[in-house]
């Protein structure tokens, strides 16, 4: 990610420090209250996500590249508090989130929510539930794989710059794990009912490129740049008065996400309502991820068919030509 962000600013294996003493040589004397405005490189590593902050700009990179940075409930945990942290900060002005080792986020952890049920992450994960999910713009660079969870994470998000070789698509079909985020509702918002129930029902995954198509990623980019491109937006957004760009954030996403009305809420609690079944098909959808049935994304062989007794016999077939005499010959 680091050799990203210093292609962005057209130099590499340098540091931001060792690049604006470069500046400083070549435009000549700089006043010392310029200086003192540039923004400097902070880091702080947790034991699943790496939280960096470059002036007015904090980037959320998910660590957990052997599992293509699910989401446990340790992660998710900690996400929510580097969230609320920058929520708090004054000077942090875009949120960026971004997936380590090139994938964005695989969803939840199938293992531990095997382990500590479903309802245990859904739980650490409810500041995801935030309708926006955070005042203050928030950009999602979507890279490798986005899907289940971390389909409805870059959802949540304003903005998602999306690579062209890109994954994405609500892969939690296969095990019978709903919508945990409101993805439904953000993903109906984004593209319309018809679209979003094409996803929805079939779990199907879709390219970087049918993102862009569909309106779900406001710039299309090559492989190994989202970052880099949502880094660049997040400086542009930074840019503007805060105040305005967030009343008109603000009015656009309730407008869509937060219908005040009875029907709505009555709508919400019929959904929550039907959890109590779907928490059984979850049990045994974890149970064929484990067995190894629809991993790696497919949708074949979900289930288990036992065949009948007449579909394991070996049958063989004798057939005999009688080829008589002379037939070649009237064939020529």
């Amino acid at each position: 990610m680091r050799i990203i962000l210093r292609k962005l600013n057209f130099a590499t294996n340098v540091s931001f420090a060792r690049l604006n003493t470069a500046r400083h040589f070549s435009n000549g004397p700089q006043k010392e209250s310029e200086k003192d405005k540039e923004p400097e490189k902070m880091e702080d590593t947790k034991k699943n996500i790496v939280i960096e902050k470059f002036g007015a700009i904090t980037t959320l990179n998910i660590d957990r590249q052997s599992t293509r940075n699910s989401l446990s409930e340790a992660t998710l945990r900690e996400m929510t508090e580097a969230i609320d942290a920058f929520d708090k900060d004054d000077e942090a002005k875009v949120l960026v989130f971004n997936g380590e080792g090139g994938s964005f986020c695989s969803g939840f952890d199938i293992d531990e929510m095997g382990e500590k049920s479903y309802n245990t992450m859904k739980d650490a994960a409810s500041r995801l539930l935030r309708r926006p999910l955070c005042d203050k713009p928030t950009i999602a660079a979507v890279s490798g794989f986005a899907v289940a969870e971390g389909f409805e994470l870059a959802l949540a998000c304003d903005l998602r710059i999306v690579e062209d070789t890109a994954v994405l698509g609500c892969l939690g079909r296969r095990f019978g794990v709903p919508q945990s985020l409101f993805g439904a509702r953000r993903l109906t918002s984004l593209i319309g009912l018809s679209r979003a129930l094409d996803l929805l029902m079939t779990g199907r995954l879709i390219s970087g490129v049918d993102a862009h198509q569909f309106g779900l990623a406001c710039k299309l980019t090559s492989t190994g740049t989202a970052l880099g491109e949502s880094v660049k937006l997040a400086k542009s957004l930074g840019k503007f008065p805060q105040n305005a760009l967030i009343m008109d954030k603000l009015a656009a996403v309730n407008s869509q996400l937060n219908p005040n009305s009875e029907e709505s809420m009555r709508d919400e609690a019929v959904m929550t309502s039907l959890l109590g079944n779907a928490i059984q098909d979850i049990n045994e959808g974890v149970k064929k991820f484990q067995g190894g049935i629809g991993k790696h994304g497919k949708f074949y062989k979900l289930t288990e068919m036992p065949l009948k007794d007449w579909e394991l016999e070996e049958t063989i077939e004798e057939v005999t030509v009688n080829i008589e005499p002379g037939q070649n010959k009237d064939r020529k």
